[in-house]
């Protein structure tokens, strides 16, 4: 039993997996705020040229 406890907090295999997982939750999120930016940008690009178009049919 002693060796088993030893052997379990020797192991960093559990460790390495939470790391892994907690970066790659970074990076997603990271991700996910980037391509919303990217998206809001778009939006607002977009409705100045329906801006535009609406304006320049009106005339």
């Amino acid at each position: 039993m002693k060796n088993w406890m030893l052997n379990f907090l020797q192991d960093e295999r559990g460790a390495e997996s939470i790391e892994l997982g907690v970066t790659g939750a970074v990076v997603a999120a990271g991700a996910v705020a980037g391509l919303r930016a990217v998206k809001d940008k778009v939006q607002e690009k977009q409705d100045e040229l329906v801006d535009k178009l609406d304006e320049s049919t009106a005339s």
